[in-house]
């Protein structure tokens, strides 16, 4: 690597920090998955929280409430509120009072719910083979690396 001619950055350009190749690439990825989910009238930020609905209510006995899904996307409780009642708008989700605690609310998917989560999880599976590629294992190792352990993310995340 050559010396950087700018004493400001330690890169000899942008091309080659790391930092903003992943913030490019990111961008990038984002913008071709909401293409992929337009036609579907989902953002992406409202299928990780239907996925996550999905999921969870799988995984677990308990209702699943919007404080499980904010903290399964990590996404923070007023983002997390605001995509849930987008959803709620578009018949994808019921929020029903919860039986032990009126104050809370548990999240379904409703039938289309269901079907719109099925319908965007192959187009995305579809979708990232091919953004991916065979590069895909690599990129995953190559990420999970550069990711804290989760125990000390879901603690970061609990105290913010």
């Amino acid at each position: 690597m050559a010396l950087p001619t700018d004493p400001l950055f330690t890169f000899e350009g942008a091309d080659e920090n790391p930092g903003y190749l992943l913030a490019q690439a990111t961008a990038h990825w984002q913008r071709s998955l909401a293409q992929v989910l337009a036609p579907m009238n989902l953002t992406p930020s409202q299928f990780l929280l239907l996925a996550a609905v999905q999921r969870l209510a799988g995984q677990q006995t308990e209702p699943v409430t919007q404080a499980h899904v904010a903290q399964h996307a990590h996404y923070d409780k007023m983002t997390t509120s605001k995509i849930v009642r987008a959803l709620e708008e578009k018949g994808l989700l019921q929020r029903p009072t919860s039986e032990q605690d009126a104050r809370a609310r548990s999240l379904q998917l409703t039938s289309t719910g269901l079907k719109a989560v099925v319908r965007a999880a192959w187009a995305l599976e579809e979708f990232d083979q091919q953004f991916f590629g065979s590069k895909a294992p690599a990129l995953i190792q190559t990420l999970q690396s550069l990711l804290p352990p989760r125990d000390a993310a879901e603690a970061t995340q609990a105290a913010s």
